[in-house]
């Protein structure tokens, strides 16, 4: 196309999704709609509302929805002793360490029911507790004293030792061992159901852009789409001028997610730092197009070029380039800054500047290569990964106190009743003592007169 043309930036810097009640339309779309604009050069999504006011052309970008949230955070690493296992898996395992003991004991103890005969093992309390405590001391990978050598028992121990020590044993040792490597990260926010959840019982706050195909979405959607617009009502703000600032907001703050195009928060992400952000899965599938007045002349040429362009992957490129570019520029001026505060020296800053190449998706920075191997970098092992083997430590030792206390406790007393046993006065034994006699020496007297009274009754009936 031949033709001159001039440039101007809008001075609301929106596109506008809907006709208002007063009967405008906002944005730059509002400005192509009374042909104060021949069109707008750039990716505007279609909508049924846009269409009623603009003409669009053949298609420049197939988008689709989602929305970003910050990455997700590392979990507490005191739990890390707990997390090789799920815990569905977690109760299996505490009671067949429950139910080990008094299994084995019910084994040894089985054949004495119908089988009488004189013991000379421990006694059967004991014995209980021995069995609890040598299981205990298989699933832990501790030596122990067998507590019989009947075959019996030896094969219930192999079977014991083989399920905990080669399956339970090794799998947790694993999987520990990885988590340290690699610690857990929290569960990620990839579905709008996941983010209403968020929403209602995180706090969650969800951003869109004014006057944005998303914000028309959220609007006139239905189901959770519907949901989510509820939600958003009771949030203290939720529009935002640009993209750039809604990936600010998710940047700096955890609970935020910002609703846009797929395409436009990847590249985004990829300008502000890939690490900190999480993209969704697709939402929906929408398409976007340059907007022109109703009737323009020359949409044909227009339809021509960009499908020519299109099939030869020209626009993909281009797109991909320019948000490269967006990218390079973004880390380049950090790189500048963080070197000119370390050197104060400009000879500095202008050798990383020569050394950013911009060309491509390929493209890549020295100093860019350098943060992000940083980023990546494995750490040592610090406390705070081991910091739930000390706590379960210090639980143990505790227990250990408190158990030790109690048996000392227990031990003083049974000293005390002893003495106080040994020691109790004579006073109150003699004294009972003398009443007993006292009694005794009184029936006695009472026993004679009535026997000589019994005697002489006989006596006279005799006669």
């Amino acid at each position: 196309m031949q033709g001159r043309y001039e440039y101007f930036d809008p001075p609301d810097r929106t596109q506008g999704f809907a006709i208002t009640k007063n009967g405008t339309f906002p944005g730059v779309l509002g400005l192509v709609w009374r042909r104060e604009v021949e069109f707008f050069l750039g990716d505007v999504t279609i909508t049924y509302e846009r269409n009623r006011v603009v003409e669009f052309s053949f298609l420049t970008l197939a988008d689709s929805g989602a929305f970003v949230t910050k990455a997700p955070g590392r979990l507490n690493e005191a739990l890390a002793l707990v997390r090789p296992f799920q815990w569905q898996v977690w109760p299996p395992i505490i009671t067949t360490l429950l139910l080990s003991g008094p299994i084995m004991f019910m084994v040894m103890e089985a054949p004495s029911l119908w089988r009488p005969r004189k013991r000379h093992a421990l006694p059967r309390w004991d014995l209980f507790w021995s069995c609890i405590w040598f299981n205990t001391t298989i699933f832990l990978r501790q030596t122990g004293r067998e507590v019989s050598k009947s075959h019996k028992v030896r094969l219930l121990t192999v079977l014991l030792s083989f399920a905990a020590t080669y399956v339970i044993g090794d799998m947790y040792s694993a999987n520990l061992t990885s988590l340290l490597a690699k610690p857990g990260r929290e569960s990620p926010i990839s579905t709008l159901e996941q983010l209403e959840f968020a929403m209602k019982t995180q706090g969650y706050q969800l951003l869109v852009e004014i006057h944005s195909s998303s914000y028309g979405i959220l609007e006139n959607g239905t189901e959770v789409y519907q949901k989510l617009w509820r939600q958003m009502a009771r949030q203290p703000y939720f529009l935002i001028e640009s993209v750039e600032a809604g990936m600010q907001h998710v940047r700096d703050s955890k609970n935020f997610a910002l609703l846009g195009g797929r395409e436009t928060l990847y590249f985004d992400t990829r300008r502000f730092g890939s690490n900190y952000y999480h993209l969704s899965e697709k939402l929906y599938t929408r398409y976007s197009a340059i907007a022109m007045q109703i009737g323009c002349p020359f949409l044909e040429n227009f339809n021509q070029i960009l499908m020519q362009l299109f099939e030869a992957g020209i626009l993909t490129k281009m797109t991909a380039e320019e948000y490269e570019k967006l990218g390079g520029e973004l880390r380049t001026d950090k790189v500048k800054g963080d070197n000119k505060e370390k050197t104060n020296s400009d000879q500095a800053d202008d050798a990383v500047a020569g050394q950013q190449v911009t060309t491509g998706e390929k493209t890549k920075t020295m100093s860019t290569a350098h943060l992000l191997a940083d980023d990546k970098k494995l750490q040592p092992i610090s406390m705070t990964m081991l910091q739930g083997a000390f706590i379960v430590l210090a639980l143990g030792y505790s227990i250990s106190v408190v158990a030790f206390s109690s048996e000392m406790l227990m031990k003083i007393l049974e000293v005390h009743e002893v003495k106080c046993k040994m020691t109790k006065p004579k006073v109150n034994m003699t004294a009972f003592q003398n009443v007993w006699v006292w009694c005794e020496a009184v029936y006695s007297r009472l026993t004679p007169l009535s026997s000589e009274d019994g005697s002489c009754m006989t006596l006279d009936y005799i006669e």
